[in-house]
């Protein structure tokens, strides 16, 4: 038997350039994070990323890794050190948990206007239509998407205002 091919929608991602950072894009400086305020996650990390360097974290769950990808973003403040965000740089994290960051009562039209509120929403809709959200889809609310539709939801969310500094936490395990 032969089985036809099915032709399934190729997402065609437009995503407008980011700005040009400076060199140095992240500093850590003897940063430390502790939860509980006795045991630290990390302690004394120093770290430096230049631009158009690619740097992957790998390491046993329980390591810290998402607690240093939280502390590069921004999104955790380091306990004792500093973390100097570069020039220009516009960082765009990923979390492992990102169905649990987007609103589910919210539309997709409204999630991204949120995320870029100078953005029109001629170019919302064509980022929307690129990860093939298109038509009456953009009235979805964010609540009944499946599990893949979200994950391009939030990548649209992501690149609605294009990072020059992309921090993906478990990026394939959705």
């Amino acid at each position: 038997i032969e089985v036809p091919a099915i032709a399934l929608p190729q997402a065609r991602i437009r995503v407008a350039k980011p700005p040009a950072s400076g060199v140095e894009v992240m500093r850590l400086e003897d940063v430390g994070v502790t939860y509980d305020g006795s045991t630290w996650v990390l302690r004394h990390v120093d770290l430096r990323i230049q631009r158009g360097e690619k740097v992957g974290l790998i390491g046993l769950n329980g390591m810290g890794k998402t607690t240093l990808l939280r502390v590069l973003a921004g999104v955790l403040a380091p306990g004792e050190g500093r973390r100097v965000l570069g020039h220009k740089v516009v960082p765009g994290y990923q979390a492992q948990d990102f169905a649990e960051t987007m609103d589910p009562s919210m539309t997709l039209l409204a999630t991204l206007k949120s995320a870029a509120p100078g953005a029109t929403e001629q170019s919302i809709r064509n980022l929307l239509g690129s990860f093939l959200f298109s038509g009456d889809d953009i009235e979805k609310t964010v609540g009944i998407l499946s599990g893949g539709e979200k994950m391009r939801m939030a990548f649209a969310r992501l690149l609605v205002k294009p990072p020059n500094f992309l921090l993906l936490d478990e990026p394939t395990t959705h």
